[in-house]
């Protein structure tokens, strides 16, 4: 038995050092550019050890240590992974999110709303980290948020969440409540304390309030409850963030002692002295741009989604947006337009305060408020860096604020949003430079999240939708290997209104297409309608550049299985 232990011990010992290494990954080749601001590294060799960054520099000066994995990335860009400084896991997107805002409970109770939202948080989380946004600052819902942030740091395939707890309210908002409600309004400063130290036994990354002008429009009127909050909070230890949008109430805000301001200013243009008080406290000052812009399109029922959108975002937010009914009543007509009016000018307004407050070297955090009506969880850090390379802010700067910046909301002390030894390794294998152009930031080829490696297919698989859009994309660039890549192996192509088969087997597609392709320099598909069922694709098509049919209109009908195209139905009309 002595000589079996002793036998026993020696197989645990000799298994010990496989469980107890650290994984090594090796980015080889790349430019680094590393959140810092600093000029970008070229021909770097990153290596990472389990989920940090043990070693940036040139490849001449960094050795590769034995049994690591190497990725070759010679002519590839690796940058933070971006971070979301202002979202919200309790809302989805839909058009049903807010019956605060848009009162749709008779057509989806809001109850199911909720559900379908909790139902979904893995979708979520993809959503997130496919489209490169490897870290998320929550600001503010219901107590199930801390139970999010707790799922997401159970999974290596979720981004980092950082979460506060419900929204200390100057107002009420009674719609959304439903036993656990996201916000609750404060009506004596006793009231106000004892909520900051209910929350502080959750541990949240700050105190949100939310600084809603009453009535009389008198900021100072709702003061003394803020103050009540700020005060609490920084007793307890914890940062405060304030939801502060019109100027006034950004101004008393800071001199109340709040560290955050969650949006720009969107009710007039900030003044010299306001400028000089949020630099002097060195308060960090989100964007939250693009929220509007989402409002907008969606009640105004123009919306034009990017393909990156189409791709990553989610497919169950963006049918909803169709849903929004269309006004018969003259009188809403007009109130629906004055809003979108509204909406619009305020976006003009936060973009030029971003504009003067970024010059003044305020310290600028991006974030979308993703969540609310036509803001997607994911793809809408895009366009938000987008926007803000609109107000005229350098891409520079514009990845510092989205990288290292906006990691400052999520943790005070931050241990990621930059390319540097020691801190996690939360980082995005591009395929263009993002300082010469800020929408590279969307051509990701890698997400490395904690020292582990996946692709934005593997996260999120692409939506039939997707799936149906690639493969247009490589007709139009007559690229058969791509193209045919999209079909099953025993794709079926069908001729309506006969249903005649017109064509079997992915090999006899890509002969086909091979010598159309061949044959036509100048063939062109645009889609002019599409409808999603499911898996079932209908679009509605034009085409051009066949010599024999220079103008030719169909209706296609895929049907996508497992993420590849299974069968076809045409209808050609000349």
């Amino acid at each position: 038995m002595r000589a079996f232990n002793s036998l026993l011990l020696v197989l645990l010992l000799l298994a010990l050092p496989a469980y107890g290494q650290s994984k090594k990954l090796v980015i080889r080749g790349a430019t680094v550019v590393d959140g810092t601001g600093r000029k970008a590294l070229v021909d770097a060799v990153v290596v990472v050890e389990g989920e940090r960054i043990v070693a940036v520099g040139p490849r001449a000066d960094v050795p590769i240590p034995d049994g690591a994995r190497v990725i070759e990335a010679e002519g590839k860009f690796l940058a933070p992974g971006l971070v979301d400084a202002h979202i919200h896991f309790f809302q989805s997107a839909g058009i049903y999110t807010r019956p605060d805002i848009v009162d749709l409970r008779h057509v989806v109770s809001y109850e199911d709303e909720v559900a379908s939202i909790r139902a979904r948080l893995v979708d979520t989380f993809h959503q997130y980290l496919a489209a490169g946004v490897t870290a998320v600052v929550d600001m503010g819902g219901p107590h199930w948020n801390f139970e999010v942030r707790k799922r997401a740091e159970g999974m290596a395939d979720a981004p980092r969440v950082a979460v506060a707890g419900p929204l200390i309210s100057t107002v009420a908002r009674p719609q959304l409540d439903l036993g656990d409600p996201p916000i609750i309004q404060v009506s004596n400063i006793k009231e106000a304390r004892k909520l900051v130290r209910e929350q502080l036994k959750d541990n949240p990354v700050f105190i949100k309030i939310w600084y809603i002008l009453p009535p009389s429009g008198d900021p100072q009127e709702n003061l003394p409850l803020v103050k009540a909050v700020i005060d609490e909070a920084h007793k307890g230890g914890a940062r405060v963030a304030v939801h502060a949008t019109q100027l006034e109430t950004a101004r008393a805000a800071v001199k109340a002692g709040a560290d955050i301001l969650v949006h720009s200013v969107d009710d007039q243009l900030v003044d010299e002295a306001f400028v000089k008080l949020v630099k002097e406290r060195n308060i960090i000052y989100i964007t939250t741009i693009v929220v509007y812009e989402g409002y907008a399109d969606v009640f105004s029922r123009d919306i034009h989604l990017s393909e990156f959108e189409k791709l990553r975002g989610d497919p169950v937010a963006m049918a909803s947006w169709q849903e929004l009914d269309r006004p018969v009543d003259p009188g809403e007509v007009a109130r629906r337009q004055q809003r979108v009016e509204r909406l619009r000018s305020a976006q003009t307004i936060q973009m030029e305060n971003l504009k003067r407050l970024h010059g003044a070297g305020i310290t600028v955090a991006a974030g979308t408020d993703a969540g609310n009506i036509g803001t997607l969880p994911g793809p809408s850090m895009h366009r938000e860096l987008e926007l803000m390379a609109a107000a005229g802010i350098p891409p520079a700067d514009i990845i510092v604020s989205a990288t290292r910046n906006a990691a400052m909301v999520g943790e005070a002390v931050p241990r990621y949003g930059t390319i540097e030894p020691g801190k996690l390794a939360d980082m995005l294998l591009l395929s263009a430079d993002p300082l010469a152009d800020i929408g590279n930031y969307r051509l990701i080829e890698r997400v490395i999240k904690g020292g582990t490696v996946f692709t934005p297919d593997e996260l999120l698989p692409p939506t039939p939708a997707a799936v149906v859009q690639r493969q247009v994309d490589a007709y139009n660039a007559r690229d058969i290997d791509a193209f045919a890549g999209f079909y099953a192996e025993d794709v079926e192509i069908f001729r309506l209104p006969t249903g005649e088969s017109n064509l079997s087997g992915r090999e006899a597609l890509r002969e086909k297409y091979r010598e159309f392709f061949e044959q036509t320099p100048d063939l062109n598909c645009q889609v002019m309608e599409r409808i999603v069922t499911g898996n079932y694709v209908v679009d509605h098509e034009f085409v051009t550049g066949i010599a024999e049919r220079p103008r030719l209109r169909a209706t296609a009908i895929y049907q996508v299985e497992e993420g590849l195209i299974r069968r076809v139905w045409f209808l050609p009309k000349e």
